[in-house]
């Protein structure tokens, strides 16, 4: 039998969650206001967040990659 590969990775069809709302929703794993304050460039250049006039939307499929990737050293910068 074969095994399947069941990780998705995100595309740039995934749907976008205005931030009020993703917040309200429990799912983010993090405090937003500070992850973009303190990341903003580095999670625009990948797709995390993408800004829509005055409101900020999140990918959450990209937001997870990002937090993989750069997690670590998310903080405040020393």
């Amino acid at each position: 039998m074969e095994e399947t590969n069941t990780t998705t990775t995100p595309t740039d069809s995934d749907p976008l969650t205005p931030l009020a709302e993703y917040r309200k929703s429990g799912r983010a794993p993090v405090e937003m206001n500070h992850l973009i304050f303190f990341n903003k460039q580095s999670l625009e250049s990948s797709g995390a967040i993408v800004r829509y006039g005055r409101r900020w939307l999140v990918s959450e499929g990209h937001l997870m990659q990002w937090l993989r990737k750069h997690g670590k050293k998310a903080g405040r910068p020393s």
